[in-house]
């Protein structure tokens, strides 16, 4: 599925697909706190980072998100959906960074980017099912999953070498027929929340 080069508007976010001039920004971001639970591949720089962009980042199996906020239109994040199948209608979604300016302040910008691209997914795309790995040291996403509904699938023991030592990965997925009932209006009452400040 190939996104245009249109804004998909949010209520406080929009998305954008990556292009190579992101290339900063991305490598910022995974070399800084909020991509502390990313791979880096040796040797991993700003070049590296724009030639992933050229080659992978803009596919038919894969989409790559810049998140940009609506009330100044600064770059805040990005976020992806990988591992596009359509003959098994299934993606995965992940990749959600946040400018370290944001990880440790509470804002709406991961939460809205979430919703938009599990609705662009399941909703919009008419897929089955969104899954995702998260690693045991990143407690808060568990957590934030499990309250909005994904359920876990499984556990990858010692599957990731982590901070110098191994930790497991925990397998969630969400299905089309959860979106509407249960993901969503989880998500929107967090969301809802900070309108209300």
């Amino acid at each position: 599925m190939v996104i245009d080069d249109k804004w998909i508007d949010g209520e406080y976010i929009c998305l954008k697909a990556i292009r190579e001039d992101d290339a900063l920004e991305v490598y910022r971001w995974r070399t800084s706190q909020s991509g502390i639970y990313l791979n880096h591949p040796a040797g991993y720089d700003v070049e590296s980072q724009r030639q992933w962009i050229r080659g992978k980042a803009l596919s038919e199996t894969e989409v790559n998100f810049i998140i940009y906020t609506k009330q100044t239109n600064e770059k805040v994040g990005m976020i992806s959906i990988l591992d596009i199948d359509n003959k098994n209608k299934r993606a995965e979604v992940g990749r959600l960074l946040l400018d370290v300016n944001y990880l440790n302040v509470s804002n709406h910008f991961g939460l809205e980017a979430l919703k938009m691209t599990y609705d662009i997914v399941l909703n919009k795309w008419g897929l089955n099912k969104i899954y995702g790995s998260i690693s045991t040291a990143n407690v808060k996403m568990i957590r934030l999953q499990r309250y909005l509904g994904m359920e876990e699938e499984g556990v990858l023991r010692n599957h990731l070498f982590y901070n110098g030592s191994f930790v497991d990965l925990h397998l969630f997925s969400l299905f089309a027929n959860q979106i509407n009932s249960k993901y969503l209006p989880r998500i929107n009452f967090l969301l809802n929340s900070f309108s209300s400040k």
